[in-house]
């Protein structure tokens, strides 16, 4: 219809995309850096969701190191494009269905299922 506008899409769930992106392998090219707060605080968000996603007790304790790391010192989409090479597929699998979590829940909660 001409009268439905799509709303544009938050900083949140672009980080989630382009994170999900960037732990299938991807290669993301970011336009701009976002907010390092809003980075921070989205990678806190799927680093501590992540945990419960792993399988193995190794992955839980290398997202864990991570997410203490991503609170003492922050964290950027940057860092995790340069790390994802060094992580095991359960830790990536994790993170990607936290991302994909994470994001189901903001477009439920702003109306777009």
């Amino acid at each position: 219809m001409l009268g439905d506008v799509k709303p544009t899409p938050s900083l949140e769930q672009y980080i989630l995309v382009a994170l999900i992106d960037i732990y299938r392998g991807l290669k993301v090219n970011l336009p701009v850096e976002p907010d390092p707060q809003v980075q921070k605080n989205v990678l806190r968000d799927v680093l501590s969701t992540a945990i419960s996603f792993a399988e193995k007790q190794e992955s839980m304790q290398v997202i864990s190191n991570e997410l203490f790391k991503c609170n003492q010192d922050g964290c950027t989409l940057q860092e995790q494009m340069e790390i994802i090479e060094q992580q095991s597929p359960d830790v990536l699998n994790a993170k990607i269905a936290a991302a994909a979590y994470l994001l189901k829940l903001l477009n439920k909660e702003n109306n777009l299922h």
